[in-house]
C-alpha cells in the first residue's frame, strides 16, 4: 500500500513538472510576441506628447496596438496558470510559503488583467467621447502606454504584487535546486520594487526597474523549462 502511494506521489509531481514546463514555454512565446508588438504599437510615441495627443493616438489604435493588448490580457491569465502550477508543485515541500504566495496571485491577476483589457475597446472609445467634449482628465487616467496615470500606476502595482510569491516561489525553487529559475524570479522581483518605487518619487531610472524585471521574468521562464525538463532524468 504505501509502495503504491509513492508511486502515485511521484506521478503527481512529474505531471506537474510538465505541466510547469508547458506553461512556462508557452508564456516564454506570449512575452516575446508582447515586446514585438510593444514596440511596433508605441512607435508613433513621442516624449513631448500632451495628454491630448495620448488620447488621439489611443483613439484611433492601430493592429499592433490592439494585438499587443489582447496578447498581455492572454499573458497574463496564463502567467496565473503558471504560478498556480508553481504553487502545487511547490506545496508539497513547503506549505505556509507556498500558500502565502498563493495569496497575492489573483490580486495580481484581476489588476493586470482589467489595467490590460480596457485597453483593447474601452478606452478607445471612451478617448473619442473626452476629445469631443473636450473634458480628457479623466479619460487619460486610463491610457496604460502613459506611465504616470492611474492604470499605469495599477499596471505596475501589479507586477509588484506578482513580486511576492516570485520571491517565495523562487527561494522554494532554489531549495529544491532548481536554482537557475529561482534566482531569476527573485531577481524579477527586485526590479520590480525598484522600477515602482521609481514611478512613485519621480526617478525615471529606477522606473526602468520595471522593465528590467519582465526581462528576467522572461529568462527565468527559459530557465523553468530548461531546469525542469533536467528533472526528469
Amino acid at each position: 500500500m504505501e509502495k503504491s502511494e509513492n508511486l502515485q506521489f511521484m506521478d503527481n509531481i512529474l505531471s506537474a513538472r510538465q505541466r510547469i514546463q508547458i506553461t512556462a514555454l508557452g508564456l516564454f512565446i506570449l512575452c516575446v510576441s508582447w515586446i514585438v508588438f510593444g514596440v511596433i504599437s508605441i512607435s508613433p510615441v513621442k516624449q513631448e506628447w500632451t495628454n491630448s495627443d495620448y488620447l488621439h493616438w489611443v483613439s484611433k489604435p492601430s493592429l499592433s496596438f490592439t494585438l499587443t493588448y489582447i496578447n498581455a490580457t492572454l499573458l497574463t491569465i496564463i502567467d496565473i496558470i503558471l504560478f498556480y502550477f508553481l504553487y502545487s508543485y511547490l506545496n508539497v515541500f513547503n506549505k505556509i510559503l507556498a500558500q502565502l504566495g498563493l495569496i497575492f496571485i489573483p490580486i495580481y491577476g484581476v489588476l493586470n488583467i482589467v489595467c490590460y483589457s480596457i485597453q483593447i475597446a474601452t478606452v478607445p472609445s471612451i478617448a473619442k467621447i473626452a476629445l469631443e467634449s473636450g473634458n480628457i482628465d479623466f479619460a487619460i487616467q486610463l491610457v496604460q502606454a502613459k506611465n504616470d496615470t492611474l492604470i499605469g500606476y495599477l499596471n505596475g502595482l501589479a507586477y509588484t504584487i506578482l513580486g511576492i510569491p516570485s520571491i517565495l516561489y523562487g527561494y522554494l525553487l532554489v531549495k529544491q535546486r532548481i536554482r537557475v529559475s529561482g534566482l531569476f524570479l527573485i531577481t524579477s522581483a527586485i526590479f520590480d520594487f525598484i522600477g515602482i518605487a521609481g514611478y512613485l518619487i519621480g526617478n525615471k531610472t529606477l522606473a526602468i526597474g520595471m522593465i528590467l524585471g519582465g526581462v528576467a521574468f522572461t529568462i527565468a521562464l527559459i530557465c523553468i523549462v530548461v531546469e525542469f525538463k533536467k528533472l526528469k532524468k
